[in-house]
């Protein structure tokens, strides 16, 4: 296994944390397709829900919007464990081992105050 990977990871994520005072803002929208939390890959709901579960308050999330384009945001959530969906906002379904699709986002939930960390 590759040593350097997780100093890697670890500069990436500090870098994006230095540039996201001046993060455009992102809401999650409908037929979005969310492939990745934090590092792990979402092959199901199951995975995507795990995954918030065990967050801690800022979660990073890589989506492939509805127009194609893939984009990577993060996103404060509650410091409390709430349910998983009440705690991020957003109802999803399986897109075919490909992530899972966004089907509805409630309003003012953090799913709506998601920041751009890497411009497409």
């Amino acid at each position: 296994m590759n040593r350097r990977l997780p100093v890697l990871w670890t500069i990436c994520l500090f870098l994006i944390g230095q540039s996201s005072l001046k993060a455009e803002t992102y809401a999650l929208q409908r037929g979005d397709v969310i492939t990745h939390v934090n590092t792990l890959n979402i092959h199901r709901v199951k995975d995507f829900w795990k995954a918030i579960r065990h967050s801690e308050s800022t979660m990073y999330l890589t989506v492939r919007t509805t127009a194609g384009t893939q984009k990577a945001l993060h996103v404060k959530l509650p410091l409390h464990k709430v349910a998983p969906v009440a705690r991020f906002g957003a109802d999803v379904t399986s897109a075919k081992l490909e992530g899972v699709k966004v089907t509805n986002v409630r309003r003012n939930s953090p799913a709506t105050r998601c920041k751009l960390t890497i411009k497409p």
